[in-house]
């Protein structure tokens, strides 16, 4: 995406979504042990940054649609 030449706005929103997904899912699985380990915890984390990032992202590319 970082090279956006021949991308189209609907295959960047795909991967985004795509991206988005898999960080939730991998979030949550990592939540279940957050409690009780410092390495799910700070996945869980991560996911949630790279999911804010994703949707910040996305929400960009609406507006200047």
């Amino acid at each position: 995406m970082m090279r956006m030449q021949g991308m189209t706005v609907a295959s960047m929103e795909a991967m985004l979504d795509a991206c988005i997904a898999m960080c939730r899912m991998c979030m949550e699985a990592c939540m279940q042990h957050a409690e009780h380990s410092e390495v799910c915890k700070m996945c869980a984390q991560s996911c949630q940054a790279c999911m804010d990032a994703c949707m910040a992202m996305k929400n960009m590319m609406m507006a200047a649609a």
